[in-house]
């Protein structure tokens, strides 16, 4: 099981680098101390195997590598742990179509943009029954 750890930095993955800077400060909000972005998912690979992360978010849409693509990579990669992820986008069509296809076993949350950090935190603590016993 997959388990949310806070102390570690999350990894914001956005074609957009404004919307990464933005998810970032989202994500200090929800309770991440550090949190790092990049706009391309080939360099996420390269940081989720060389630093160990608490969270990634990643957006669904993006060009050349879509975060289904990333987050598949990701699951297939022995030399990353697993790690909570978050799906979103900013396209309602295109988020429904990833919950209710066979992307549904990928993500751990899935969120429309934009999002506020209570949203975001109200979802996480849910999937990952936190101050739970």
């Amino acid at each position: 099981m997959k388990v949310l750890d806070r102390s570690l930095p999350a990894l914001v993955v956005d074609d957009s680098r404004v919307m990464g800077d933005i998810m970032c400060r989202v994500l200090k909000q929800a309770g991440f101390d550090e949190c790092e972005s990049t706009t391309e998912g080939v360099d996420a690979l390269l940081k989720l195997k060389t630093k160990r992360y608490g969270l990634l978010l990643t957006d669904l849409n993006m060009n050349p590598v879509s975060g289904i693509e990333l987050i598949r990579s990701i699951w297939s990669d022995r030399e990353i742990p697993q790690i909570p992820v978050v799906l979103t986008s900013g396209n309602y069509q295109s988020i429904a179509k990833a919950i209710a296809g066979s992307e549904t076993d990928l993500a751990d949350v899935y969120i429309l943009k934009p999002f506020t950090a209570e949203t975001l935190n109200r979802k996480l603590v849910s999937v990952f029954d936190e101050g739970k016993s």
